[in-house]
């Protein structure tokens, strides 16, 4: 990849032949005889190019194009540049730098504005629908909120569900006599009656969706919706560096979090279905918690 800095401004140049061809261009420039001007462009290569300086002459993979005083052109290495050009050199090729990751990032965040409203859509279909986001995290939270009609040894269990991070339905029971001495024999120590053993009774799939990392409302509105209009009026070509270091980020994890919102969602649809959601009964004791719980169940199942 070679980068160049016209009178268009910055660029990308396919062929070494391109920069050979510069006006002034060297191949053995005589670095005592000649002082730094600017960077004008660097490269990367997997192949190697020859240092351009007489007195070098090292293949390499990374470096810089640079002009001189007297109008000479040439490439040069990172070390080679610090070497014989010193501090000056150090000082451009940061500015260089910082100036092609500027471009890199006007240019990122123009091609991510130009598909922005399939972005738009893209988020639309993710929230609407049968099975859509939003119904997923409205039904899906209230299996845990106290306000929404489950009774509460339910949401009780289920955030502890949520805190073991593994779904897991635990039941615990009387252990039995013979159980009891094998535990003290196999312990060395004697235990209250009565003691109770936990028994994993089931699983509860797509539990992942009410972890708090996994909270599609923070995740498609705070997050993708509200950047997403903030980022379509802004104007990539008069942003600062620090906006657009910040946008350009944020386009580039677009993908990634769509990707994420449409895993969370699967796994919101899993917990959402009538079976799934059954297994809990098993935490219930009375009567009138199993009415109630059933009734949430037909309320807010997907499946």
């Amino acid at each position: 990849m070679i980068t160049l800095n016209s009178e268009r401004g910055l660029e990308s140049v396919e062929d070494w032949t391109e920069v050979l061809s510069l006006p002034g261009f060297t191949e053995k420039l005589n670095p005592k005889k000649h002082q730094l001007k600017e960077i004008i462009g660097n490269y990367l290569f997997k192949d190697k190019v020859a240092c351009g300086l007489q007195s070098c002459r090292t293949p390499h993979s990374k470096g810089y194009i640079v002009t001189t005083k007297t109008g000479q052109i040439t490439n040069i290495g990172n070390m080679c540049g610090k070497n014989h050009f010193g501090v000056d050199f150090q000082s451009q090729s940061n500015v260089f730098k910082r100036k092609v990751t500027e471009h890199n990032n006007r240019e990122r965040i123009s091609q991510f504005q130009f598909h922005i409203e399939e972005h738009f859509s893209k988020l639309e279909l993710l929230r609407k629908g049968e099975h859509g986001a939003d119904i997923i995290n409205k039904n899906a939270k209230s299996l845990i909120s106290s306000n929404k009609n489950c009774p509460s040894v339910i949401i009780d269990e289920v955030r502890k569900i949520i805190r073991a991070r593994d779904g897991s339905i635990i039941i615990p029971r009387i252990a039995s006599s013979g159980e009891i001495e094998t535990l003290e024999a196999s312990q060395n120590r004697t235990l209250p009656r009565p003691y109770y053993i936990d028994e994993v009774k089931g699983h509860l799939k797509g539990i992942e969706a009410l972890y708090p990392e996994n909270d599609l409302r923070e995740l498609l509105i705070v997050d993708i919706s509200q950047n997403l209009t903030l980022l379509d009026g802004f104007d990539s070509d008069s942003g600062v560096y620090r906006d657009l270091s910040h946008w350009s980020k944020w386009c580039g994890e677009f993908e990634n979090k769509i990707l994420s919102a449409e895993k969370i969602i699967k796994q919101g649809v899993a917990l959402l279905e009538a079976d799934n959601l059954l297994q809990l009964t098993q935490f219930i004791d009375t009567p009138d918690e199993m009415k109630s719980f059933k009734r949430w169940v037909n309320q807010n199942k997907l499946v």
